[in-house]
């Protein structure tokens, strides 16, 4: 532990040097986060257990602490930017956040537009209905309406696993997906698991399952492709983090699961 903390104290302190001796024309994102002692960062508070308010209004989830931490080792004040789903990658492209972590899973079509850093989560997109509707495959999903919410994991997923007559309905947001399920609105939603269980334990009347597994992805912080001092250091972040558990310790308290092991470019 102290190794790791050694090791962490000493990314930083050569960040900070390199930063404050860069001319300021020449001032990156990651030196300008070091100077003005402030990052934003993303935050979608609308997708248990990731991000969500608590009983006070605050954010809260398991991305919102792994960006407290991340500010909290940077010595910096945290100013999270609140954003929906398909605003993430937009807000970070226009310039609204330094970083975007809001378990956004790491992707192809992503990776064309933002620089992702190595994950520090992971999670398994699942098709959930209530007990009565007879779903256990992809092709159970023939004539049925099936909720999913624009710019996730779940749209870039399920759309390709459901037979041509399934009804696609597609929502801006998770928390008009998941009233639409709880209305029997769709006959079916896809979710990550973590918000599939969340969703069931918090409306036990309405018997909700998770049905199957479409795909197990993995998540990760992004930053816009120029910034590549910022991702440098996000890197060195992950790894040390993932060392000594605590990146761990956050996902199994927000989850209730452990985390598996993680992939490094």
């Amino acid at each position: 532990m102290r190794t790791v903390l050694r090791s962490l104290s000493a990314a930083m302190a050569v960040a900070v040097s390199v930063a404050f001796a860069a001319p300021a024309s020449a001032q990156t994102t990651f030196e300008k986060i070091i100077k003005d002692k402030k990052i934003r960062i993303t935050a979608e508070v609308t997708s248990p257990p990731f991000g969500i308010l608590d009983s006070t209004g605050q954010p809260d989830g398991s991305e919102i602490a792994v960006a407290r931490q991340l500010a909290k080792d940077l010595g910096v004040e945290l100013e999270l930017v609140q954003v929906t789903a398909p605003q993430r990658i937009p807000a970070l492209l226009a310039g609204r956040a330094d970083v975007a972590i809001s378990s956004l899973s790491i992707t192809i079509d992503r990776a064309k537009t933002v620089a992702f850093a190595n994950p520090h989560g992971a999670l398994s997109i699942v098709i959930a209905a209530p007990e009565s509707v007879d779903i256990k495959g992809p092709a159970d999903l023939a004539g049925k309406r099936i909720g999913i919410t624009r710019a996730t994991l779940e749209e870039a997923t399920v759309p390709g696993i459901a037979p041509k007559d399934a009804k696609i309905v597609f929502f801006d947001d998770i928390a008009a997906t998941i009233q639409a399920l709880l209305s029997g609105q769709v006959d079916a939603a896809g979710f990550s698991a973590f918000a599939a269980k969340s969703v069931a334990d918090r409306n036990p009347d309405k018997k909700l399952q998770s049905k199957f597994v479409v795909r197990t992805a993995f998540y990760a912080a992004a930053v816009r492709p120029a910034d590549h001092d910022l991702l440098r250091f996000l890197n060195t972040w992950v790894f040390l983090r993932t060392q000594d558990g605590t990146l761990a310790a956050i996902y199994e308290k927000h989850t209730g699961v452990k985390l598996i092991p993680l992939p490094t470019f």
